[in-house]
């Protein structure tokens, strides 16, 4: 249900910046940095040098200069798997979407919980 309101209410962020960010876990040292931006449908692309079999890598997203949505959404299912060890027949990989919240609420928020029954969960 989550998904379909963030469908419904989804914008397209030009020029935000996005990085990839491996960590290796031990020490907490950072073993990989690369950044990007999103293009005219809001979309990036990094290419990615090397394994990260042993490193925790993550995409985030720097909060868009113009609009509402000033903050990025917590995400604890950012984590991506970089190696070639892992079975995939492919070497692209994709993370889940990035967000951003505003401060107030949109008005259209109350016809969507209206329109997915989330109103009446408790009734």
């Amino acid at each position: 249900m989550l998904q379909l309101m963030m469908m419904k209410f989804e914008h397209v962020f030009v020029g935000v910046n996005v990085s990839l960010q491996c960590i290796q876990e031990e020490n907490n040292t950072v073993t990989y940095l690369k950044n990007s931006t999103s293009d005219a449908n809001g979309m990036y692309n990094i290419p990615v040098l090397g394994d990260h079999e042993d490193d925790i890598c993550v995409v985030v997203a720097d909060s868009p200069n113009e609009g509402q949505c000033k903050e990025a959404m917590p995400n604890k299912s950012d984590r991506i798997i970089l190696t070639d060890n892992m079975g995939a027949a492919s070497l692209a990989r994709y993370v889940n979407p990035l967000g951003f919240m505003t401060q107030t609420i949109d008005s259209q928020c109350n016809a969507v919980v209206h329109e997915l029954e989330l109103d009446n969960l408790f009734d």
